[in-house]
């Protein structure tokens, strides 16, 4: 068995979560729109004959603003320097910048490191951006560069088949048939988490945290009792709506998204707290889990 531990990062929303769920061809981390939404760190696992990858995706590094956001970034950095492998994302519509550079500057010493240009769907037609590209990434010393685009498998494919070559003979970490590392409780917050930041759309989606205060697994269905959590008193409003309208959809979307992911019957009840400024408690941030 050859195997290989890499570390998924870059800027955020640059594609790094959208990755890992076509590699895995299971929805597991979560995709918004918005920039910033993944937190934790998601252990994927890719099987194949003889061949086993086990993918990190980190939260979007950046400029921090606050506590939460100085835990992530230092949460991401650490499994860099644990992994064998660094996979660095930066989208072809857009030019290597200040945030791509931190990171960049961050990677200098990783030996083993591969630039990965996403979304070139986006730049159909254009050519001359990916050269542009690829000229920009040529000196940070990186063992590879490529593109890739998820509605392209077989792009997917080329850099599954690019992986494998940073793998080394050793016992397989996972049984054949292992996805993820992360329990059906916690891809049930974040499937709640994900319902609510594209309900609320830029209106307050890091201000949110998720909590499972009840996870009862039956034969025929599954019963969750969930907090959404805000960091102040105007913003539960927003959360629940006018008559509870937001709420029911942030709930109803949240149960059909749970129930075809683990293929049975759920039973949700959705409440709303607020946590005062948690995004800068040091002891909150580490009670939600990051």
């Amino acid at each position: 068995m050859k195997v290989c531990f890499c570390t998924i990062l870059g800027r955020p929303n640059v594609g790094k979560s959208s990755l890992l769920n076509s590699i895995l061809s299971y929805n597991l981390s979560i995709v918004t729109p918005t920039p910033q939404t993944t937190r934790d760190q998601i252990t994927g696992v890719y099987n194949e004959e003889g061949y086993q990858i086990i993918f990190t995706d980190t939260p979007g590094i950046h400029k921090p603003i606050n506590k939460l956001g100085e835990a992530l970034n230092k949460n991401a950095y650490d499994t860099v320097k644990n992994n064998d492998l660094a996979l660095f994302l930066t989208p072809a519509d857009e030019t290597i910048g200040k945030g791509d550079i931190l990171i960049l500057d961050n990677l200098k010493h990783i030996k083993n490191k591969v630039a990965v240009i996403t979304k070139v769907d986006k730049i159909k037609g254009k050519p001359e951006l990916i050269e542009q590209k690829l000229e920009s990434l040529k000196e940070y010393g990186f063992n590879k560069i490529l593109s890739t685009s998820t509605q392209n498998s077989k792009s997917i494919d080329f850099l599954i088949s690019t992986l494998k070559e940073f793998t080394y003979e050793d016992n397989a970490y996972y049984d054949q048939d292992y996805l993820t590392d992360k329990p059906m409780r916690f891809l049930a917050k974040e499937i709640i988490r994900e319902s609510a930041i594209n309900s609320l759309y830029d209106e307050l989606p890091h201000s949110i945290a998720v909590e499972i205060d009840e996870f009862i697994e039956q034969d025929e269905f599954m019963e969750i009792k969930a907090t959404i959590f805000v960091k102040k008193d105007s913003q539960k409003g927003m959360v629940v709506g006018v008559g509870g309208k937001k709420i029911k959809e942030i709930g109803t979307s949240s149960r059909l998204k749970i129930s075809h992911q683990f293929g049975c019957r759920v039973i949700l009840n959705l409440n709303v707290k607020v946590a005062k400024k948690w995004v800068d408690d040091e002891k909150i941030i580490k009670k939600f889990g990051y």
